[in-house]
């Protein structure tokens, strides 16, 4: 909370003919932006108007946290501003906004995939204005359905590709691993006096040079200040030797990407992902892994996790690709990889006074791209050469493109495409291979991601239809359960000896069936001690999923309503789960559970439902979540 006397910064300027919105990145306490409303060519009151309903829209009560986000919201204002100048009748203040200018907003997007978005996202931002007609601010307020619907993602990467581009970016990050290691060897002698000044003087003259790279990352100027020291200038230029001792842009963005596809997170989380992490293990393993507290603004309230990235066991094989390489090779591993770059970027972090895990150095920059009609007033890292903690959103692209890598798939006239890197195709490739949610539900994983996975799709629905297949022939060639009908249980409760031998059982163990003792949950056993899933002469320990393809098992009427319910909760699970899990999970209870429905009869079917409580379902829900099983 803020201490007493705390007066909040000023937002919004409207004095002395300025109209000014100012933006404070949430996400980045060091970004600040400026929007300028009055380059807009409206009106006075509609630029205060608008000015006053994005600051609301971007503001701390609003929805936009982030610099890219506002701009976004900014740009496409100025979209609609543009849509309103070509109106007969240009409107002058927020009253004489209409539906009809937004349908023409719309109408101007044409056919772009994200048209929808853009409707939606402009009409949350003037929800806002206040003077609006009610017909207006109606429209304002009205759901955009499927809005998504047209996005049509480029999907994972083949398999192929994918290693292609692994293999780049693991070359990358060993060069740069290797060069650091063998600098920083050198660097280690000459501060231990074990290069002589007299013996090796060129030697010497450099470790002193790596000295100040390492320690300022600076090095002595000539007497003009336009170039390196006389002395200095042998042994390099400037982005020689400071790359000795620190990454570049490129080898950072080659860290990124292997890292978002060992663990699956986003890029912007890795990118700000923090260097303090906790050892849970102790250093001492026998699995070594560190805990790191990671960010995932868009989650809100749930934006804060911690990530656990493991090394491989001792057992596991090496890469086939890699040859010769170990079983834990750090470039294969999250651990092995975070612990690499924790390494590789120590001076720079020092140098830079960041807590950011990633920190890198250019030779030189500029201010960035400006947002149209905006100034940035504060930025996270200060123009020119020198240190960075934070890629752009863009920065992996334009080093994937400079990797040359050619697509799979060749466009629509025939001809080879250059392969599009980027960090969210990397994730969604991530989540295809590995088929778990990664800070995400498994609902988002399998509707939003897995299912507009155009690369992988047809593959995976083969996938899918095979394990499919499996399971159905399994459940047929297994044969039911045997079953007892209403009548059979009438008349065990007359003479259950006459019924134990017709269903292979003893009389007393009839008799346990009969009075529901028996009762796993959805169906009953007549032998728990020599079932298939143990070892004879021991209680079985599987999972209660497992008596419906069991020969001790035994289903009577009571257990129907169990046996619906089941079946129901399966078939709604389907919609909440990848369709690979679901498959390999459910497929072959819920085949089972049919049959054995589908023997009762509908009518029965319907009762069995209508009679089914809660405190089936309970027990049902614990059933599918795995609480009943034994651990």
């Amino acid at each position: 909370m803020p201490e007493g006397g705390y007066t909040p910064p000023q937002r919004l300027f409207l004095d002395d003919g300025q109209c000014r919105v100012r933006f404070f990145s949430e996400q980045d306490l060091d970004e600040v932006v400026d929007y300028d409303f009055t380059t807009f060519p409206v009106a006075r009151p509609l630029q205060e108007a608008f000015a006053r309903a994005f600051d609301a829209h971007v503001g701390p009560a609003g929805k936009v946290k982030a610099s890219g986000a506002a701009n976004n919201a900014f740009r496409q204002l100025g979209y609609f501003i543009d849509v309103l100048l070509f109106d007969e009748a240009r409107p002058q203040v927020p009253q004489d906004l209409a539906p009809r200018h937004l349908k023409a907003f719309l109408l101007n997007r044409g056919d772009a995939p994200s048209a929808g978005m853009a409707v939606g996202l402009l009409r949350s931002l003037l929800a806002n204005m206040e003077g609006l007609t009610p017909q207006f601010a109606a429209q304002c307020a009205q759901w955009v359905p499927d809005r998504r619907e047209k996005i049509v993602s480029r999907g994972s990467y083949s398999r192929a590709e994918e290693k292609a581009i692994l293999d780049a970016a693991r070359k990358v990050v060993r060069a740069a691993a290797k060069r650091i290691r063998e600098s920083r060897e050198v660097l280690e002698r000459w501060r231990e006096g074990g290069i002589s000044r007299e013996d090796e003087p060129v030697l010497y003259e450099y470790g002193s040079i790596l000295d100040m790279v390492e320690t300022t990352g600076e090095m002595p100027r000539n007497k003009w200040g336009n170039g390196l020291a006389p002395w200095i200038v042998p042994h390099g230029i400037v982005t020689d030797l400071t790359s000795r001792l620190h990454l570049s842009l490129a080898e950072t963005c080659a860290l990124v990407i292997l890292l978002v596809r060992l663990t699956g997170e986003n890029g912007s989380t890795i990118i700000k992902a923090p260097a303090a992490f906790h050892r849970p293990d102790g250093g001492a393993g026998p699995l070594a892994t560190v805990q790191v507290d990671l960010s995932k603004p868009r989650r809100g309230l749930r934006r804060y996790m911690t990530a656990a990235l493991s090394d491989l066991p001792s057992w596991a094989a090496a890469p086939e690709e890699e040859g010769e390489l170990s079983a834990r090779d750090e470039l294969h591993t999250p651990f092995g990889l975070y612990m690499l770059a924790l390494e590789l970027t120590a001076s720079s972090r020092r140098i830079k006074g960041s807590d950011r895990l990633l920190v890198y150095w250019v030779p030189k920059a500029g201010k960035g791209r400006k947002a149209k009609r905006a100034e940035v007033v504060k930025r996270r890292n200060v123009s020119g050469r020198g240190f960075r903690d934070r890629l752009s959103d863009s920065a992996v692209g334009y080093w994937g493109a400079g990797l040359n890598l050619v697509a799979e798939e060749p466009d629509k006239d025939g001809n080879p495409q250059r392969l599009i890197v980027g960090v969210g195709r990397m994730r969604v490739t991530h989540g295809a291979r590995e088929q778990k949610p990664v800070a995400q539900t498994r609902e988002t994983l399998a509707n939003i991601y897995l299912r507009r996975d155009k690369s992988s799709l047809r593959e995976y629905q083969k996938l899918v239809a095979d394990v499919l297949e499996k399971e159905v022939t399994k459940a047929r060639t297994a044969g039911r359960i045997t079953r007892l009908s209403a009548a059979d249980v009438a008349e065990a409760l007359r003479d259950p000896e006459t019924v134990a031998k017709r269903f292979g059982v003893t009389t007393e163990m009839m008799r346990l069936l009969v009075a529901r003792d028996a009762d796993t949950v959805l169906a009953a056993c007549a032998d728990n001690k020599n079932g298939p899933h143990s070892p004879p002469g021991e209680p079985c320990r599987a999972s209660f999923l497992k008596c419906l393809e069991c020969p001790c098992a035994r289903a009577m009427p009571h257990h129907l309503p169990l046996q619906v319910v089941a079946r129901d909760m399966i078939d709604e699970r389907r919609a909440h789960m990848t369709a690979l899990r679901w498959a390999e999970r459910f497929a072959l209870p819920f085949e089972e559970l049919e049959d054995l429905i589908r023997l009762a009869g509908k009518r029965a079917e319907d009762q069995a439902r209508a009679a089914a409580g809660d405190e089936e379902r309970e027990l049902v829900r614990r059933l599918l979540d795995g609480e009943l099983d034994e651990r």
